[in-house]
């Protein structure tokens, strides 16, 4: 099923036979994308429904907490400026930082172009470590074993590509930040691209043809193997056999029956971190993250580690 897209949402919002449940996702992308105002008044007209209380409560928390954070003064700061508007069109978009650095983010989306925030929304947030970034997205859902279509061909094509891009930036420190179906390249890519470090948002870290891990459908498609059958493989072995990326940092919730077990199959190596959200069944966390206040200090320690957090830049 295709994701839903800000187009489907404010048609949603703005017709008066939408489904509830339509109304519903439409929420969630809204407040995904920084349009809250939208987003709040149609969680007014479900406010009746109870069957929606839990995840309407959360949506409202992860209303709440963009607009403390300040991201959408700086989106509007931005838009208002005449700004470009990252929203997933492109498969790559480098956003480069105007002050002096050496550091480049690099991210994998999931199945669509958010990591639950927009690409614009989540740059609001990356923006303030002060350094590049790179957005990738796969638009043609081969979670990145292919290469992308308007970039190179194959993960080496891409992987060449991307070490031109930071040459290009006179990035010699790379962070590479993934979610979901991102989440697999982005890791054996942080080895490839020596990563400082690498961000993991409900990933998977196993994908061979004998593992005991279970993956879901999207990733047993045959066309996956039919694109990239070499690349199908356990990460573990490749990560036990390098020193990059040097820190490794996931994220999963503890009641998730797939994103855990990937997590803890490489929570035994020295250089990893598996984080479990309490009390989380969704595939989602950066959301959760949001809504406990959280995420921003989790990109800075993914960034800068023990270290300070730099002023915010121009």
């Amino acid at each position: 099923m295709k994701p839903p897209t800000l187009a489907d949402a404010l048609a949603w919002a703005n017709d008066p036979a939408a489904s509830d449940t339509h109304k519903l996702i439409a929420i969630d992308v809204l407040i995904s994308f920084g349009n809250v105002d939208l987003a709040d008044a149609l969680i007014e007209r479900l406010r009746d429904q109870p069957a929606f209380a839990g995840r309407l409560n959360r949506l409202i928390a992860a209303s709440r907490q963009l607009r403390r954070s300040g991201v959408l003064d700086d989106l509007r700061s931005m838009t208002d400026a005449g700004a470009d508007i990252m929203d997933g069109r492109h498969e790559a978009y480098t956003a480069r930082y105007e002050g002096e650095t050496r550091k480049a983010i690099v991210v994998f989306t999931g199945v669509d172009p958010r990591i639950w925030l927009s690409l614009m929304m989540l740059h609001m947030f990356l923006k303030r470590l002060n350094t590049h970034v790179i957005y990738l997205t796969d638009h043609r859902r081969l979670i990145f074993l292919d290469g992308l279509e308007t970039v190179a061909p194959g993960y080496e094509g891409l992987r060449d590509a991307l070490r031109r891009a930071l040459d290009d930036l006179g990035a010699d420190e790379v962070h590479v930040l993934a979610n979901s179906a991102g989440g697999f390249v982005g890791l054996r890519s942080a080895i490839d691209l020596r990563a400082k470090s690498f961000l993991g948002m409900s990933i998977r870290t196993d994908l061979s043809d004998d593992s005991p891990i279970p993956v879901g459908e999207f990733f047993r498609r045959p066309q996956l193997r039919t694109v990239a059958p070499h690349m199908l493989v356990d990460l573990k072995p490749l990560l036990e056999a390098s020193p990059w990326p040097e820190r490794i940092i996931l994220y999963s919730g503890d009641a998730n029956p797939v994103d855990r077990p990937h997590a803890e199959h490489l929570a035994d190596l020295p250089n990893v971190a598996v984080n479990l959200l309490p009390n989380h069944l969704q595939h989602d966390v950066v959301s959760a993250l949001l809504i406990r206040g959280d995420l921003e200090a989790v990109l800075r320690d993914f960034v800068y580690g023990d270290r300070a957090a730099p002023e915010p830049g121009p």
